[in-house]
């Protein structure tokens, strides 16, 4: 007759786990998604000083032909490396590299100013506007 008897405590444990990770499942995807984006945004940010850094660079050398759209142009190409669409970008229209005139200047500093926007990958109707400036010596 022991055949015939249910331990009810064991026919509600499947179930109770089965509740116990839909409540908790959110909070996991949550985190997880979190981390993925934070990857995504710091990575960019990377590519954006890389690529101002590079701006900066042309700008300093002793190129009599070096200008602001070469300058773009090295800047354009990092973005693009990045997978970016630098179209998306402030790069073309409003990247500001100050001063412009001190191209030629030895001792003048040139400042890269970069705004991009990231569009979240979950949340696709909103954006943030990242932001990097380098500053490099001209020699």
């Amino acid at each position: 007759m022991s055949r015939g008897r249910i331990n009810w405590r064991r026919v509600g444990e499947a179930g109770q786990a089965m509740v116990e990770f839909a409540l908790i499942l959110p909070v996991i995807l949550l985190l997880v998604v979190g981390m993925l984006e934070f990857a995504r945004a710091w990575n960019l940010h990377q590519v954006m000083t890389d690529a101002a850094r590079e701006g900066a660079r042309r700008a300093v050398l002793a190129n009599p032909t070096m200008n602001t759209d070469s300058v773009r142009a090295a800047m354009w190409r990092y973005l693009a490396q990045f997978d970016y669409d630098p179209s998306k970008s402030s790069i073309m229209s409003a990247a500001t590299i100050t001063p412009i005139d001190s191209f030629k200047v030895t001792g003048a500093n040139i400042t890269i100013n970069l705004a991009c926007p990231y569009r979240f990958w979950t949340v696709p109707w909103a954006s943030i506007t990242m932001r990097t400036r380098f500053t490099m010596r001209n020699e």
